[in-house]
């Protein structure tokens, strides 16, 4: 009798111990689970902001300076998701993707631009903003120096002036080809205003400047040639009267009167 309750002690420690095991393992698994869920949620949310900042500069891009930094945060965030994701087919094709975007050439950049609503400007001047808060964070972990981050906050600058000087400079553009010169030009002189105060230094900004001053020149050009009195064509001495009007006496008068 006191094997038997002997055993059945063992077997009921043995049963909780095993009880015991199996549970932690589970535990464990599981938590193992969450924080992949968890990591995979994170690095793709990174992945899909640092997307949207990529497209979002698209249309106005003219350097790769801060996409460059842009896309490299990007693959690194998707190599590092491929530990974590449960499709790594659908993250291949989207590592493929932006390697082939990323050796795209900027677009060339246009002073005639098209109008943009204010709803898209206050978009693009959003985007913007949280671009220069990335960089800064990036700028922060190391992964870009200070200068490079000075960079691209220039960058994100003139673009922000860039925007802003879109009315002004699409109504400039249209008055100078279809509408009214004088228009034209105080509107190309605001935005020359604009330009000569503000400090920053890009490529862009010098060819806006030289393609305002050109056509302001040649609103003045315009302007001297049709004030510009034009010499006649017949001579001066045969403009002179031939014939001078023969004054007459009273006498005469009366004559012819009486004729």
């Amino acid at each position: 009798m006191a094997i038997l309750q002997i055993l059945t002690i063992l077997f009921l420690i043995i049963v909780v111990i095993l009880s015991v095991i199996i549970g932690s393992r589970a535990q464990q698994k599981e938590k193992e689970v969450t924080e992949r869920r968890v990591q995979q949620l994170q690095l793709s949310s990174r992945a899909d902001r640092v997307e949207a900042h990529i497209r979002g500069l698209k249309e106005l891009n003219t350097d790769s300076i801060a996409t460059d930094v842009l896309y490299e945060y990007y693959l690194g965030t998707l190599q590092e998701l491929l530990q974590y994701t449960d499709d790594v087919e659908r993250i291949e094709v989207r590592i493929a993707k932006a390697e082939e975007d990323r050796n795209a050439e900027p677009i060339v950049f246009n002073p005639e631009p098209n109008v943009m609503t204010f709803q898209e400007k206050t978009n693009y001047k959003e985007r913007l903003t949280k671009l220069a808060k990335m960089l800064l964070f990036l700028r922060r972990k190391g992964r870009i120096s200070h200068a490079h981050y000075q960079t691209c906050y220039d960058y994100l600058r003139w673009l922000n002036l860039w925007i802003q000087l879109n009315r002004q400079l699409v109504q400039a553009n249209k008055n100078f080809v279809n509408g009214d010169k004088r228009v034209a030009q105080t509107l190309y002189s605001v935005v020359l205003s604009h330009i000569k105060s503000d400090s920053i230094e890009r490529p862009e900004k010098k060819a806006l400047k030289t393609f305002v001053e050109e056509r302001m020149a040649a609103i003045q050009a315009e302007k001297a040639g049709s004030t510009t009195i034009q010499k006649p064509d017949i001579p001066e001495k045969e403009l002179k009267p031939v014939v001078k009007k023969k004054k007459l006496d009273p006498e005469e008068e009366g004559e012819e009167e009486v004729d």
